[in-house]
């Protein structure tokens, strides 16, 4: 995909990546088979609007975001940023001090061609660049899990049934180091 760049987002962008992110949370909720928890699907679009508003008014220092866009239009987004409360519970507050990537999103059409891939490596390149050698993510996503797994081996905590039966959280300790190794 020669026409996606790979940038900071701007503040004439944030009504795109609103938009975007609505897109992308109810496409993701539908393919998980948890469309009925609108509330939950509100919450989560909320979240990540509050975290590029961190983005933009600390200008990345307290949340750092990517976004992926061709032409005019956002078809990805990646940030890191303190340690969500869901992780720090999980882990009993040992990822506390941990940066957590997230929203980690591809526009449904454009899913499966490498930008989430090329996103990351950014992310991982400016995680080493600032000296940050560790980070954590996590997942209740089955979709998501598979891609985790498969990227980064088994999660650090795997919770069982913690959103309902079979529907487990996951949450990983990475290495930026070992990643990085591995593109190259």
């Amino acid at each position: 995909m020669k026409n996606i760049e790979i940038s900071r987002p701007k503040f004439e962008d944030i009504e795109l990546i609103n938009e975007f992110f609505q897109i992308v949370l109810r496409d993701t909720f539908e393919r998980n088979g948890i469309s009925d928890l609108v509330d939950i699907i509100v919450e989560e679009i909320e979240d990540k609007r509050k975290c590029l508003n961190q983005d933009i008014e600390s200008h990345g220092k307290n949340r750092y975001f990517l976004i992926a866009k061709e032409y005019d239009k956002i078809v990805g987004s990646i940030e890191y940023g303190p340690s969500n409360e869901l992780i720090i519970s999980c882990t009993n507050g040992k990822f506390k001090e941990l940066v957590e990537i997230g929203t980690v999103f591809v526009h449904p059409d454009y899913q499966n061609k490498g930008i989430g891939s090329r996103m990351l490596n950014l992310i991982f390149s400016h995680l080493e660049k600032n000296r940050i050698s560790e980070f954590c993510l996590d997942s209740g996503y089955k979709s998501a899990q598979k891609t985790w797994i498969k990227k980064f081996g088994s999660p650090e905590y795997n919770l069982k049934d913690y959103w309902g039966e079979d529907d487990n959280h996951m949450v990983w300790r990475v290495s930026v180091e070992d990643v990085l190794e591995q593109t190259k």
